[in-house]
Order: C-alpha cells, then structure tokens, then sequence
C-alpha cells in the first residue's frame, strides 16, 4: 500500500484525472469478488484498452494515403552527416535527407551511435504474455495489476496483471529480465512458469475466482515474448541530440509508451518545425476511414456485404468469424499485408481458439494468388520463416504453377 500512496501522489502531481485510493471495502463494493485480503488499491478511470497493432496500421495507413513512402525490410548499416545532409545506408543503397527522426526501438542507440559523440545504450528486456480464450472475457472488465516493482537492471516493471484486450480476449504477464540478443523474441519455459506460477498462488485473491475457482489453464490459447527498449538512463530519450542538429531521437520508449507516443510525436515535431520553419501541408487528409469487421456486423448487414461482395459470405477463419473478403482487402490495402502474421494482425485470422489450425491453410493459398508467387515461397512474417519445404512446390496451385502445368 506504500507503493500504491506513492503513485496516488504521483498522479496528483502530473494531474491525471479522477485517480483515487480504493480501501477494501470500496474495492468490494465496485468489483465484488475480491479476498478479503486484498487491503486496496489504485483506481484509475481514465485508463483504457487499445489493440496496438490495429493503431499501428492505421497510422500507417493514413499516412502512405497522404504521401508517405514505406520502406520495409531494410536495416540501417550506418549513418554519416556531411554539412546539412545525412546519408543513411541501407541494404537497399543510400538515403539522403536533412533531417532524421530516430524511433528505432531497440536498435535507437545503435542509430544514435553513428552519428553523436553523446553515446547511450539501449538494455534489450524481454517480457512475455499468455493469451486465454475469450470465455474468460466477460468476467474481466479493467486492467488489474499487481504495484510496479524495481528492477536488478534498473528502472521498473509494472509487474503481472491481467488486461482485457479489444479481441475479447484475456492477456496474463509479464515478467521482466535483461538479455543480450535484441531480436531474441522466443518463448522460454522460465518466462511462461513465471507467469502461471504467479497467478497459480495468487488466483483466489481475484474477483475471476467467483466464476473460476481455480486459474483456468485450460483456457490458455497462446504465448508471446517480445523485447522492449529499456534505455540506461532509466527514462525516455526525447529531443535533438546535441552535437547533431537535424537528428531528433525518440529513443527508450519503453512502458508506457504506447500511451504516450502520440504525444511525443505531436511535440517533437511541432518543435522541429518551429526551429526549421517547416510549412503545414494544405493537402493532408488526417482521417482513414475505417470498416466494419464482418464479425461485429448486425445480420442485415451482414447479408448486404455478401450482397455487394460474395467473398463475405466465405469464412476462412472460423474462430474469428474473418471473411475472404477481409483477408484480400488486407492484402489489396495501403501498406497490404506479405505474410501469414501481417494478415493475422490486420484481421485475427489465427488468433482464435485452434491458433490457425483451421484457417492457415487457406490463408497461405490466398497469399501465394494474389502476391503471384509459390507457396513454399509464402512466410510467416518474412524472409527465413517459410512455412513449406520445396516440396510443396509439387503441389503448388499459384497461378505461375498452374501456367507451367498447362
């Protein structure tokens, strides 16, 4: 409860509203459920849920819409700034330009490294999450957590919790420890025991166990890790690096940073515009206009879009309820997906009950047709991650197969 006073000061301090101190009883009466030794907590109202690939994509999407080129699957090897230019190299040649915005996440110290005499490191810190099925999401209604905690490697965790994501699902995680390897995104047996073990001993605490008296491990659907960007400083990097004008790092952007991203964003580049007298473009169309899943359709609407489109009316991912139409819209659309994963992200197909079991197949067909390649040739999310050995080319169906044939 120290810790929890702590951060109750700390958001008075940076004014966020309608933070408050719950005691037990308060606790009850909001949630009933809670044990009885449970002595508080911090309530939070203003706190919400978003899907951060879905966000992702959007402003992506808006911006390849207004003019923004994508260059995807190609490593930075080196920097070098000669009088007003910068002269990024890549393995797709050289790109020049007088500014550069470094939000490279793990790799921001190596991008900042090139080109400032002001050195800093970023830490790889790896964390994992266990995905349970969404008949566990009604019965969780707000993100619970345990007090963040200080970390060996310095900064903080903000510990294990338990979040409802926009997918109806339920997130449970995550530990946090220092590695070496920043693409090192596996899954281990001591990340998953840390988590299931920990919510194992401390089930009973939660307003869950009314509905399930014990932690529902059959429910688990899925596991993840992924490596966040712990900076040495302990805090975020924001702003122009000293020695190098024209080169703004947006580095160490760890929790919560999601959260406050747009606004970094909003007021790194305001500030650059001001101090480089940059003009607003008359042009720009901020809004992306956003459509329906077919599976939050209402029945009449969902009869009008087969109407207009009979690939609504194929269901390729059953869990999900993800049409055939989606899947290609995801693949035809700005920025459209390449791999099994980049289709997963922008529909959920495969993020259901059976994990792709049931719909895979299918997908890695749609995508070898309309990306006109093979199927050994279709990946999970990129190259080295085929899913079929050369031999499936035998029983290839892509269009170059079937000419071949005839």
């Amino acid at each position: 409860m120290a810790e929890i006073r702590r951060l109750k000061k700390n958001a008075d301090k940076n004014q966020v509203p309608g933070v408050r101190l719950l005691s037990h009883s308060e606790l009850v009466r909001q949630s009933p459920g809670w044990s009885g030794q449970v002595q508080g907590a911090l309530y939070a109202p203003t706190g919400g849920v978003v899907c951060p690939y879905s966000l992702v994509f959007a402003l992506c999407e808006n911006a390849a819409e207004n003019g923004v080129d994508f260059y995807l699957d190609t490593a930075v090897t080196g920097i070098r700034k000669e009088e007003d230019r910068f002269f990024v190299s890549t393995g797709r040649g050289i790109f020049s330009s007088r500014w550069v915005f470094n939000c490279a996440g793990v790799y921001a110290d190596d991008m900042n490294n090139f080109v400032s005499g002001k050195k800093f490191r970023i830490i790889p810190r790896k964390g994992s999450h266990v995905i349970l099925d969404k008949k566990l999401g009604p019965y969780v209604d707000a993100t619970l957590c345990q007090p963040p905690s200080v970390l060996p490697g310095g900064g903080h965790t903000k510990g294990m919790g338990l979040m409802p994501t926009d997918g109806g699902t339920v997130l449970l995680g995550c530990e946090a420890f220092d590695i070496e390897d920043k693409t090192d995104v596996s899954t281990t047996r001591r990340g998953l025991d840390e988590i299931l073990n920990y919510f194992e001993e401390n089930w009973s605490f939660l307003p869950q166990s009314r509905y399930f008296p014990f932690f529902p491990r059959e429910l688990i659907i899925g596991a993840f890790s992924s490596v966040r960007p712990h900076p040495e400083t302990d805090d975020f990097i924001l702003g122009e690096a000293e020695d190098v004008p024209g080169f703004i790092n947006m580095a160490g952007i760890e929790s919560p940073g999601i959260t406050a991203a747009p606004a970094i964003a909003e007021d790194l580049v305001s500030d650059a515009a001001r101090r480089y007298h940059w003009q607003t473009n008359p042009g720009f169309h901020p809004v992306r206009k956003a459509v329906k899943p077919f599976r939050e359709m209402t029945e009449e609407e969902m009869e009008e879009a087969i109407r207009q489109n009979p690939d609504y009316g194929r269901i390729v991912c059953r869990c999900e309820q993800v049409t055939k139409a989606e899947i290609l819209r995801a693949i035809r659309g700005p920025l459209g997906a390449r791999t099994v994963n980049a289709v997963k992200m922008r529909t959920r197909a495969g993020m259901g009950r059976c994990q792709g079991g049931f719909c895979s197949p299918e997908i890695l067909s749609i995508l070898s047709e309309e990306l006109h390649i093979p199927l050994n040739r279709v990946t999970l999310c990129g190259a080295g991650s085929e899913l079929l050995g050369p031999e499936a080319a035998l029983e290839d169906s892509s269009p170059q197969t079937k000419e071949a044939k005839r």
